[in-house]
């Protein structure tokens, strides 16, 4: 073997070890994990004392109790109710208003497992 053959040769040994390492490095494409961020909507979104809002949430874990609460924002929240997730981590919750509730731009909060799974939506009390 002349030494030009020879070099080709280890070099070409030399970079299949390295090719290997890469490969194997990557993780292939169905083992990466999709991060589901919990989502909560509110219909309607102006509503009047003595009307339903409904409350949707999804991506939540599945088969789990959310606390269902609401208050001014960025101020102390209250709870208004719970729902219990199905197999694909949703829920729809009807909260009634009060008839006497003053008008108000408030928040709900859709919370699991201490609040570190939680979800919010703005909405409003108007006037009658």
């Amino acid at each position: 073997m002349t030494a030009s053959r020879r070099w080709t040769a280890l070099l070409a040994l030399a970079t299949v070890p390295v090719a290997a390492a890469v490969a194997a490095a990557r993780p292939a494409p169905t083992a990466q994990l999709v991060a589901r961020t919990p989502l909560l909507t509110a219909d309607p979104v102006a509503v009047r004392p003595g009307e339903v809002l409904t409350l949707q949430g999804s991506g939540f874990p599945r088969d789990v109790h959310v606390a269902l609460l609401a208050g001014p924002p960025h101020a102390e929240a209250t709870r208004i109710g719970g729902a219990r997730t199905g197999r694909r981590g949703r829920f729809v919750a009807t909260i009634r208003i009060r008839e006497r509730a003053d008008p108000a731009a408030l928040v709900a909060l859709a919370c699991h497992d201490g609040c570190r799974v939680k979800a919010s939506v703005r909405f409003r009390i108007v006037a009658p």
